[in-house]
């Protein structure tokens, strides 16, 4: 190629590039103006008219503070022992999630020998147990456990395993793998070869993501309070729900948590970067006493054994800490009374549908349908075949097959239970008291019998309940009902043939629209399963995560410039945007949902504006030190073209910040859209909202599990797109391995 041709070959691809730099410009432009006007719209209150009273509800806070200023440090002592219980359960899902993922990534790392089959599988679970958010689990745990710390602890240490086991595998990868291989030569096991040829390399590197995710396990243990789970989020949505007069004790929480947000922040920060002096330090002293002869012997064994007694004081002390959480939070007070019968009861009903059979005893009145619904009720001459009449044993007496020989005679006030291998079990309402005849012997397990009601669920499918009031029979089936179309749809009953064939003939069921458009408008429309309701949640959450992501990224980037001393000589216009940064950054984007939720109502703005405030900070705070950390030849090479100073920021800043960027963004994104679905579930809207409306009944459990299957399913559509689009931006669309 002639040096003509080259030069045109580069002005054509610069021009290119050129072009598909202005067009992102564009569309996320376009993506920014149309998110804020569409979620605006979805909105409970306008944005405009809540700007004039955004500062209303922190203002009357302060106002109420300052009115009792001398009693607000009382109120910090008195609220110390929530944050130490916030503490205390980050601290101790920390170390447990921290030492499940060091295992589960030893197992999910190629370069470390572990077979295919065992990969790849710890990988999905990896990825599935980072998709998952805290809240949903520690919601479940609470419904069975009760109100208490050990389910946060437990929800973020599954979530932790899953977020930090993706980080030590990739730290694992990166490894040199000759000192595996001289451990292997000199026939060392497998865990001898990890032990002494893998933990010395990544341990470092291990601790400091370790510091890190500690920081933001205190925050997840915070909101985690707000459902219930103890700490000082508990005391929070106390005093918030109280309303006027309570501010100063909702400013001293806001104090307490901002501040140990803080100090954890620093001391996260000190120790990251002492471990990284240490390290240097280290490699200076061997080459300092290389020729040093029994000097370097004495400072080897001298670093050896604090080595070796690092490594083993830091997993004693870890147990004797976790023996302590054990006590503190009375884990054995809470086995005993936990409730398993309800979590039987919630696998149950998620996975599994009952048809009711009901006799109301004092109006009278008999009653089948599904979920004991009204809206899906069977008409009487439609009954199912397994629920007869039976004459011969009264006018208005029902012969009811419960399955595998279990039958049920119903005759008014007396039923009788034919019930196999044990016998039959008479059982009468006398005087609003239950009288029961059994057959000798104990009382199995499966019947609670009282004077006031007699239960019997002899197998998972089957459930018969009788008191003075009523009698009531759970028929069970897998599946969940009505999914596709509601009970009394016209295609309720049709197999997936019969619909699919119905979709394509000339005969119309509605001649105001095609029968494919008639099938979609059904579906949509179910009122038991709400697919539009939870389509348009699903839609609230996304545009809460990709707007407050991408407003925190495009506010952060020239903030960053204001922090970053290299382009900011000022110090004290420094400081004041890096203290902006940290505040930012230490609030919560749930107390700033909080707060904005008063002002601007439910919707998705409020969630996007809540992500924006607080990631704002934690970008502004990366991208500044990735600028303070660009190459000065660059810019002084586009300098000295003449450029402005504007072009030498786009050309010779931009490009070399922008794998950061690009990856930090993308990163944030995949955390925000678990994010936003704790932050609706706790008040903004989309699905975590609907999602905390389902668990509340404590009924619709399938409803609930169909939520948060399609969060997930959204959840890990996001962290798959966003890491492809890493690999194509950043890694050149090098493939890697699942």
């Amino acid at each position: 190629m002639t040096l003509a041709a080259l030069e045109t070959e580069i002005v054509r691809q610069t021009r290119r590039r050129q072009m598909y730099s202005g067009l992102v410009v564009l569309l996320i432009a376009a993506v920014l103006i149309s998110g804020f006007d569409l979620s605006n719209s979805m909105n409970s209150g306008s944005f405009w008219n809540g700007m004039g009273q955004f500062f209303d509800y922190p203002a009357g806070l302060l106002a109420e503070t300052w009115a009792k200023i001398g009693e607000f440090p009382g109120l910090l002592w008195r609220f110390l022992p929530a944050l130490l219980e916030t503490l205390n359960i980050a601290v101790a899902a920390t170390l447990l999630g921290g030492a499940g993922a060091a295992v589960l990534s030893l197992a999910a790392t190629p370069n470390l020998g572990a077979p295919a089959w065992l990969r790849l599988p710890v990988r999905r679970c990896l990825d599935v147990m980072r998709a998952f958010p805290e809240l949903i689990i520690a919601l479940f745990l609470i419904f069975v456990l009760g109100t208490s710390p050990v389910p946060a602890m437990i929800a973020v240490a599954f979530h932790t395993v899953g977020a930090l086991g993706k980080l030590f595998s990739e730290v694992n990868e990166n490894i040199d793998v000759k000192p595996m291989e001289g451990l292997a030569a000199s026939g060392g096991s497998w865990f001898q070869r990890v032990r002494y040829g893998v933990i010395p390399q990544v341990a470092p590197n291990w601790l400091s993501y370790f510091l890190l995710r500690l920081e933001i396990n205190v925050r997840a243990s915070a909101i985690l309070g707000f459902v219930g789970a103890g700490g000082i989020g508990t005391e929070l949505r106390r005093t918030i729900g109280w309303g006027q007069g309570s501010g100063d004790e909702t400013i001293a929480l806001f104090v307490l948590l901002v501040t140990s947000i803080f100090l954890i922040d620093q001391l996260s920060s000190w120790g990251r970067a002492r471990l990284a002096g240490k390290a240097g330090q280290g490699e200076e002293t061997e080459a300092q006493t290389e020729a040093g002869g029994e000097d370097r012997v004495a400072r080897a064994h001298a670093h050896v054994r604090r080595r070796m007694l690092a490594t083993m004081a830091a997993p004693l002390l870890a147990v004797i800490y976790l023996g302590y959480a054990w006590v503190a939070f009375d884990v054995n007070g809470l086995i005993a009374s936990a409730r398993p019968e309800r979590a039987a009861l919630l696998a149950t009903d998620s996975v599994m549908y009952k048809v009711h059979v009901e006799e109301d005893l004092r109006r009278g009145g008999l009653e089948v349908a599904v979920e004991g619904e009204r809206m899906a009720t069977y008409a009487a001459d439609a009954w199912p075949d397994w629920v007869r009449a039976a004459p011969d044993a009264g006018e208005t007496a029902l012969d009811v097959d419960l399955g595998d020989g279990w039958r049920v005679l119903m005759n008014g006030p007396v039923i009788f239970v034919d019930a196999p291998g044990y016998g039959e079990i008479r059982v009468e309402a006398v005087d609003r008291r239950i009288e029961a005849t059994l057959p000798p012997g104990p009382v199995p397990d499966w019947i609670k019998l009282s004077d006031k009601k007699f239960d019997a669920r002899p197998e998972l499918g089957k459930r018969i309940q009788m008191s003075s009031a009523k009698v009531e029979l759970h028929r069970y089936y897998w599946g969940w009902e009505n999914f596709w179309f509601d009970f009394d749809s016209p295609l309720s009953g049709l197999s997936a043939g019969e619909v699919w064939a119905l979709a394509w003939s000339d005969e119309r069921v509605d001649p105001l629209m095609s029968n494919a458009a008639f099938i979609f408008d059904e579906f949509r429309g179910n009122s038991g399963w709400q697919h539009g309701e939870v389509f348009q949640a699903l839609l609230e959450t996304i545009m809460m995560a990709v707007l407050g992501t991408l407003v925190a990224a495009f506010v952060g980037l020239p903030l960053a410039f204001l922090a970053a001393s290299n382009f900011t000589p000022h110090q004290g216009l420094r400081f004041v945007v890096r203290r902006g940064f940290d505040l930012l950054r230490g609030i919560d984007m749930l107390i700033w949902s909080l707060i904005f939720i008063r002002a601007f109502g439910l919707g998705p703005l409020t969630g996007a504006l809540a992500i924006a405030f607080t990631d704002t900070g934690s970008l502004g705070k990366l991208f500044s030190e990735a600028l303070e950390n660009v190459d000065d030849k660059q810019i002084e090479g586009v300098r000295a073209t003449g450029a402005t100073q504007f072009q030498r920021y786009r050309f010779g800043v931009i490009p070399q910040i922008l794998p950061v960027f690009v990856s930090q963004v993308l990163y944030y994104l995949e955390s925000n859209t678990r994010s936003a679905t704790v932050i609706g579930a706790l008040g903004a809207g989309g699905i975590g909202l609907m999602l905390v409306e389902t668990m509340r009944t404590s009924r619709d459990w399938e409803n609930t599990l169909y939520i948060i299957v399609l969060t997930i399913l959204v959840v890990f559509a996001m962290d798959a797109l966003s890491g492809w689009l890493r690999r194509r931006l950043i890694q050149g669309g090098e493939p890697r391995e699942a």
